[in-house]
């Protein structure tokens, strides 16, 4: 090569097109008002402005978002409430010619109850929701081209409807107590399954108890359960269809933590105490969870 010539670079379009600028700016608004001595009622909205640029792409998007809900307080313990609220949230999925998907739109109804004992000391709540979405990103198992990414498409007329419930707080002076538990079931806009590799109902409980003849000695441990998980994934080729589960399993932990000054802690855990080997996979390459393992923390307070 002479006279200052080069050759032009093999440049990666992949590469290129993955300098991309998503920009993101919000602000929100919001009220609250006493329609009556127990009823109160609380306003929002949220403006967002977004925008993705790629080499390929250019999407702008402007959202008002708004929030109501209201607040009855039937007593000293309890309180019951109702809120809506339109959704806009935007995504980073990329769709099979590598494009972003759009924000995720639709709306969202939830009440409930909630109650309060023991000035807070114990608390638990009570709801039913259900969510309407468009836009949904949902993978189709494909690749984004030039990257080993999975390629996702949009799902409209997606509904997420169940119950939540869950208590927590002070027992006694030394035990500390949570548990809880969901259900829901979630369909696309052709009434089949919605992501069903995200389990359908879940448990949870953990406790900690402070030993009263050691109170620097703290023990505890937790349980999480879930429902069996599933997918449908084309198999080689796409000619065929492949069924991919795993059962419902259960999860146990322990800790115990030590303090040893007003600020140095120590803490050691045993996590997944059984051993238990699940997929948090499914669907796509086999990833199997932690196996039993043992960390020890320590912390310290300024």
């Amino acid at each position: 090569m002479t006279g200052g010539n080069y050759p032009e670079p093999d440049w990666d379009d992949q590469a290129l097109s993955q300098d991309n600028v998503i920009r993101q700016k919000s602000a929100y608004l919001a009220t609250r008002i006493s329609l009556a001595d127990p009823l109160h009622l609380i306003l929002g909205a949220r403006y967002t402005q977004y925008n993705a640029n790629t080499l390929t792409q250019n999407m702008e998007k402007n959202n008002i978002t708004p929030y109501a809900g209201l607040v009855y307080d039937i007593n000293d313990t309890y309180s019951a409430y109702a809120s809506y609220t339109s959704i806009f949230k935007p995504q980073t999925y990329r769709n099979a010619q590598g494009a972003y998907l759009s924000p995720v739109t639709g709306k969202s109804y939830e009440t409930g109850i909630k109650g309060d004992w023991m000035n807070s000391r114990i608390t638990a709540s009570l709801a039913v929701f259900r969510i309407e979405q468009d836009h949904l990103g949902a993978t189709d198992y494909a690749l984004v081209p030039g990257s080993t990414d999975y390629a996702y498409y949009e799902q409209n007329g997606t509904v997420s409807k169940g119950v939540e419930f869950e208590i927590n707080g002070a027992v006694t002076d030394n035990l500390q107590m949570t548990l809880g538990a969901t259900r829901y079931v979630a369909k696309d806009g052709e009434d089949a399954a919605l992501n069903p590799t995200q389990p359908r109902t879940s448990l949870k409980l953990f406790t900690s108890y402070r030993l009263p003849m050691l109170q620097d000695l703290t023990v505890g441990g937790g349980v999480n359960w879930q429902t069996h998980t599933w997918d449908n994934v084309a198999g080689p080729g796409g000619t065929s269809t492949l069924y991919a589960e795993q059962g419902s399993y259960a999860l146990v932990d322990l800790f115990g933590r030590y303090q040893v000054t007003k600020q140095l802690s120590v803490q050691a855990n045993l996590n997944n105490l059984f051993d238990k080997m699940y997929n948090i996979n499914v669907g796509r390459n086999t990833v199997y969870g932690e196996p039993r393992n043992v960390s020890i923390s320590s912390n310290y307070r300024f």
